[in-house]
């Protein structure tokens, strides 16, 4: 009776990947052989780099053993230099291609219109430069394109819009200008949009929040102007995170944030919004951070934010409000980073601040006009590294049992009216 012997799946894919790295180097057609052989030509390559010996240790190589074509060329984060050949456009099959986190430099070939297969490009994180082409548009098949941490100059190519497959687009840290174009609008199957840190202006075109598929809007870090849609929610229902932070976006923060009801992270941080913080909110059942940091925010901080039981970053400093911190934001279960500070607050912190099983890591409460006495089970805070209460109207005799937060890395109480600690014989 022979034995059957079963080999892990792993094992399986390891030898496929190597039938066909084997193949790569030497059953290939000559078409693909020879633009693999221009592209090594054009980089400048150490004696010691793993790419300057020969084909049979080139790695990041995908092919099709049945066509014998190349489908996918991988050479991310291999400190690679030159320019980008046009030979590269002579690979028809070519399904992915990445050369992300390199230092290439120049334009992108022309000759790239020709990989009409190609469905994933990620050329980010090196120093390509020039306008982004506009023949990106007819690539009919393309979904995933990431140029982000280049050097692109220009606008952003209304043409984009053709690619109907299109999913994901982040052109992010790029020195870009102009307006963000309607066009983008045409995208119905974008899922992200990453636009931050640009030099864009102008106000984000009412077609994007209609992109029903959208997930994540990122156009932190512009200088985008205007109000947010009344019924920002209405055309994004799948939308988890929205990122507007550092721009000049103004009026009122829309209460019908809260029917994003899939979003995670709400960050209009930095910005000019007036107003109050809509109560609405507390309704993002799944949010986890929300940062409305630094705007021109008024009244009373809502006592329905305690009910936001998954978020973990809380940031409203740096705004215009009144009143006292709703005492069961300290005992939101989830929440880690609380920054409630430079608000013109006033009131005392709860006796029972961290009763509630709270992870609370950093806490800035800084440049208010709290009063009051510390609380002395500040030390059920066990997690607690950083606690900010400087420039308060703080009294009274610190709390000895502050001694008992062994994380706490951080302890600033200055400009207070506080004493010292009490003595062990009291």
């Amino acid at each position: 009776m022979q034995t059957a012997y079963r080999f892990p799946p792993a094992i399986l894919l390891v030898h496929f990947l190597m039938a066909c790295l084997a193949m790569a180097t030497t059953n290939i057609t000559t078409m693909d052989r020879s633009s693999l052989l221009s592209f090594k030509a054009h980089l400048n390559l150490e004696p010691s780099h793993i790419l300057s010996n020969n084909w049979s240790v080139w790695i990041g190589v995908t092919c099709d053993i049945l066509n014998q074509r190349l489908t996918a060329l991988d050479i991310s984060s291999l400190n690679l230099s030159g320019n980008i050949p046009p030979q590269l456009g002579n690979l028809p099959f070519l399904d992915s291609l990445n050369l992300s986190r390199n230092y290439f430099q120049g334009s992108l070939p022309r000759e790239f219109i020709q990989l009409q297969r190609i469905r994933i490009v990620d050329i980010g994180f090196n120093s390509l430069s020039g306008q982004i082409p506009s023949w990106f548009g007819f690539l009919p098949k393309l979904q995933v394109l990431n140029l982000r941490n280049n050097s692109f100059t220009g606008f952003i190519p209304p043409l984009l819009s053709n690619i109907s497959t299109l999913q994901e687009l982040d052109l992010s840290f790029n020195p870009l200008q102009g307006k963000i174009p309607e066009e983008i609008g045409d995208l119905h199957n974008l899922r992200t949009l990453k636009l931050q840190y640009n030099r864009l202006s102008g106000m984000i075109p009412l077609v994007i929040f209609n992109i029903s598929t959208m997930e994540i809007l990122a156009f932190t870090g512009n200088s985008l102007s205007g109000n947010l849609p009344v019924d920002i929610c209405h055309g994004v229902p799948r939308l988890k995170g929205l990122y507007l932070s550092s721009n000049e976006f103004d009026g009122e923060i829309p209460s019908s944030l809260s029917e994003c009801s899939q979003l995670h992270l709400l960050d209009l941080s930095y910005n000019k919004f007036s107003g109050s913080i809509p109560g609405e909110i507390s309704n993002l059942k799944t949010l986890e951070i929300l940062r409305l940091r630094s705007n021109y925010l008024t009244g009373a901080i809502p006592q329905e934010l305690g009910n936001l039981q998954n978020v973990a970053r809380l940031a409203i400093g740096g705004n215009f409000l009144t009143g006292s911190i709703p005492a069961s934001i300290f005992n939101i279960p989830s929440l880690k980073y609380l920054d409630i500070s430079s608000c013109n607050l006033s009131g005392t912190l709860p006796t029972n601040m961290c009763t509630d099983g709270t992870h609370l890591e950093v806490v800035y409460l800084h440049l208010n006009q709290l009063y009051g006495q510390l609380p002395t089970r500040i030390h059920q805070c066990s997690e607690l590294q950083i606690l900010s209460l400087t420039n308060n109207s703080f009294s009274g005799q610190i709390p000895r049992e502050i001694g008992n937060l062994t994380l706490l890395t951080a302890l600033y109480i200055s400009t207070n009216e506080l004493t010292g600690m009490p003595s062990r014989n009291m």
